[in-house]
């Protein structure tokens, strides 16, 4: 059921309105920004290639070291993408350089915090 939150490590977004789920997908993934698309209720068996849901996991940007703080980061990139329609190569350059300082892990496996390389 909506709750208009989630539970779990991903959201799925309708984005009908952007285009859909494969275009906003490759749309995105021009400025860096990893997500996929995904049937969502109202879509049919025959919208499988081109359905109306992109789905953001937070997993890969948790274990990363990011917090709530960052999310908003993140959403600003995706307005960037999809409301405001910047040009995406600009939007790339602003992600890499938000990516460029995390190169730790975190939350892997029994590394605690943060994770720890094996020798």
């Amino acid at each position: 059921a909506d709750r208009g939150y989630t539970q779990s490590h991903q959201a799925i977004a309708n984005v009908r309105a952007f285009g859909g789920g494969l275009d906003v997908a490759h749309k995105l993934a021009e400025a860096n920004l990893i997500t996929n698309k995904n049937l969502i209720p109202g879509d049919t068996p025959a919208d499988w290639d081109r359905p109306s849901g992109l789905r953001i996991g937070t997993i890969e940007v948790t274990r990363l070291g990011l917090m709530e703080a960052d999310m908003a980061t993140i959403a600003d990139f995706f307005q960037r993408v999809l409301v405001d329609g910047e040009d995406t190569a600009a939007i790339r350059r602003d992600v890499e350089a938000f990516r460029l300082p995390l190169q730790n892990f975190y939350y892997n496996f029994d590394n605690g915090w943060p994770a720890t390389l094996a020798k």
